[in-house]
């Protein structure tokens, strides 16, 4: 069961990974030791973004927003434990609104791995159709020079 330790997680890992958050101030604002969310930072492989040795594709910062919505979800989903029977209508609708973020982004996902694939065969249609062209153009051109090498001069050259 999800409690509010690790929701106060999940916000200590997203302040570390997208501000200039030291873990000393980390420690002094949640109260933890220095080590013990240095032990996590290692153990998760959390990631400052200004550490990224190269710009993080689309899918990989899609997954991470996925990782977080999940989180947020499980978080409120379960609640804390006197408060996890309780499931107000605000959570409910918190809920579904993440789960339909969710789904946007799977079929977001889909959609461009789809597009490569139908790029890919429109690819390969296209470059049968230029092949084809490019043939074509051979046989004409061999055909226009078997006319011009039989075709007599007319008349003195010179």
């Amino acid at each position: 069961m999800l409690t509010r330790t690790h929701e106060r997680w999940i916000a200590a890992r997203a302040i570390y990974e997208n501000t200039r958050a030291t873990v000393e101030q980390l420690a002094a604002v949640t109260g933890w030791k220095v080590a013990t969310i240095e032990a996590r930072i290692v153990r998760e492989k959390w990631v400052r973004a200004a550490e990224s040795s190269r710009p993080a594709s689309q899918n990989e910062r899609l997954a991470k927003v996925v990782d977080r919505l999940i989180g947020e979800v499980e978080a409120i989903g379960m609640g804390t434990a006197e408060g996890a029977a309780l499931l107000d209508k605000a959570r409910i609708d918190a809920i579904s609104a993440l789960t339909r973020t969710l789904e946007k982004i799977g079929e977001i996902t889909r959609g461009s791995e789809s597009a490569k694939e139908n790029q890919i065969k429109r690819d390969a249609d296209m470059a049968g159709i230029l092949r084809r062209i490019d043939q074509r153009i051979i046989e004409l051109a061999e055909g226009y020079a078997r006319q011009l090498v039989l075709r007599k001069p007319e008349g003195p050259i010179g």
